[in-house]
């Protein structure tokens, strides 16, 4: 997914909770960016596990 069109998709879920089921590789002039975007609400972190690290460091 290009950055664009991920920062289209936080613009349009509007902050509203998500527990992020698919992810997608982002990418920016066509180079891959090293993050991963949520398809469902455009959220993005660093590496294809950055959901389960959040949950894992908000439970300790």
């Amino acid at each position: 997914m290009k950055m664009s069109e991920a920062s289209k998709l936080r613009a349009k879920w509007d902050n509203k909770p998500c527990n992020h089921p698919d992810l997608s590789k982002e990418y920016h002039l066509g180079a891959a960016t090293g993050d991963y975007v949520c398809t469902t609400c455009g959220e993005c972190g660093f590496g294809r596990d950055w959901v389960k690290r959040e949950k894992d460091e908000a439970k300790s």
